[in-house]
């Protein structure tokens, strides 16, 4: 402050002071002695303060008014909290003020708008199921969401950091690499050797250019791990469903051809021809069966439980009488356990279905001299039907996925061989689902298998 009063004080007195040397300039009749010239000099300092002052007084309203502008300018630079500049209509300065508040207002409004941006676009990758990462030109990442954390089993850093610091993965790595050497964008399906199961995912890394030669690599990673699985069951099915039915067909084509050569005109070779076919036709049946149970159940047309009263005993009778045959070949006992006057609210066709694939499988898996018992228990809230088997058994592993439908378990791991296509237990499953019930399996390795299906007692009036 005091630097400016200097500088227009010496400005003041300079202009004075050539005013009064033009005037004695122009005026050569005044003459003036050295003592009066010294005190004009005076004067003109004394006159020179005066305007000095007279002036700041004047322009000290207008310059308050300039710092109010200038601190309202530094206050947007640093987005302070908007307070307008109010001015009379009629000040020089009101303009500039009024343009300052327009400005402020507006920049308000941009802010508050990329602040609901952010909070919307933060909101979206964090609820987001795909994960998502932003590389820039430096391979540092700019951004990631939760998703991407948990693919890759790690915490990301929220401050830029090498992309390689999280991504451990040679097959991303790799593709993030060849996206921004090719400058195009790549895509593939990585396994990333995750915990407790590897998980199978889409990785797109899209190479996203921008002005003066920069650029981003966005990495988009999509959990397909289920999608992988259902093809490979399917694939799996194929496999299975082709080799099963091609051999009983195979079977039957050949002992029919080999009776219309002659062999039919022996007796006992008719009858064991006969015998083999009437085997390998109700096999047939069987698969073709459980393939259209579940096309139906996978259309989703199963039909709603139709509730009739069940005499369970018999029903379990009949099923053991149907399988009889099967039970024999490896000397398998069939032990019927459930109470002999038991009766339940049930729907017949599909708890047929169930027992059917029950025993089945009880019976395929079984051990030579092993034993199938089909139990049952009954309280107020509930009835579970239980068939227990002396067989192989089923791993740990296979045991978490042997409800899946087309899975079978590996052969190499229990080294017998079995027909079928690994649809029993996914129908009984969807079946057991279908009456609001549950399944419950309990197995170990060369002593047996169990498996109890719970279905809550129903209130509906049963068919008559």
């Amino acid at each position: 402050m005091v630097k400016k009063l200097a500088s227009v004080f010496s400005f003041v007195y300079v202009v004075n002071l050539v005013v009064l040397l033009i005037l004695l300039a122009v005026s050569p009749a005044i003459q003036l002695s050295v003592f009066q010239i010294g005190e004009l000099m005076g004067l003109n300092l004394v006159a020179s303060g005066v305007e000095t002052g007279i002036v700041w007084l004047i322009r000290q309203p207008q310059l308050r008014k300039i710092a109010v502008l200038k601190g309202k300018i530094e206050g947007i630079q640093n987005a302070a909290p908007p307070t307008h500049v109010l001015l009379r209509p009629d000040d020089d300065l009101y303009q500039l003020a009024m343009a300052i508040n327009n400005l402020q207002t507006h920049q308000r409004k941009l802010l508050e708008t990329q602040r609901h941006q952010d909070a919307e676009m933060s909101l979206l990758l964090t609820s987001l199921p795909v994960g998502v990462m932003v590389i820039d030109r430096y391979r540092k990442v700019e951004l990631a969401n939760r998703a991407m954390g948990a693919f890759l089993e790690t915490t990301i850093d929220e401050q830029r950091h090498p992309y390689t610091q999280d991504i451990k993965n040679y097959e991303l790595a790799t593709l993030i690499s060849q996206a921004i050497e090719a400058r195009a964008t790549q895509q593939a399906t990585v396994t990333l050797m995750a915990v407790p199961t590897p998980r199978t995912v889409e990785a797109t890394v899209l190479y996203a250019p921008s002005p003066h030669n920069d650029f981003f690599a966005i990495v988009l990673l999509y959990d397909i791990t289920e999608i992988a699985a259902i093809e490979k069951m399917q694939r799996d099915f194929l496999t299975n469903a082709s080799h099963e039915l091609k051999t009983p067909v195979t079977a039957i084509t050949g002992f029919a051809e080999t009776l219309l050569a002659g062999a039919k005109d022996d007796p006992e070779t008719l009858t064991k021809f006969l015998g083999i076919i009437q085997r390998e036709g109700a096999r047939l049946t069987d698969l073709i069966t459980d393939v259209l149970s579940i096309s139906r159940i996978e259309s989703q047309t199963v039909a709603a439980p139709k509730l009739t009263k069940v005499l369970l005993a018999d029903l379990v009778d009949e099923q053991f009488e149907v399988m009889q045959q099967s039970a024999a070949g490896q000397s398998i006992e069939l032990v019927n356990a459930v109470d002999q006057h038991a009766v339940i609210l049930a729907d017949r066709d599909k708890l047929i279905e169930i027992l059917k694939n029950l025993i089945s499988n009880a019976i395929k898996y079984n051990q030579p001299n092993g034993q199938v018992r089909v139990s049952y228990q009954q309280t107020a809230a509930q009835w579970t039907l239980t068939v227990a088997d002396t067989g192989i058994g089923i791993s740990q592993a296979d045991q978490t996925r042997v409800f899946e439908r087309f899975y079978r378990v590996d052969s190499s791991r229990n080294k017998q061989v079995v027909t079928g296509t690994g649809l029993g237990l996914a129908i009984v499953a969807e079946l057991v689902a279908a009456m609001k019930g549950q399944i419950h399996l309990e197995s170990q390795r060369g002593v047996g298998t169990s498996v109890a299906v719970t279905i809550p007692q129903s209130h509906a009036t049963p068919d008559r």
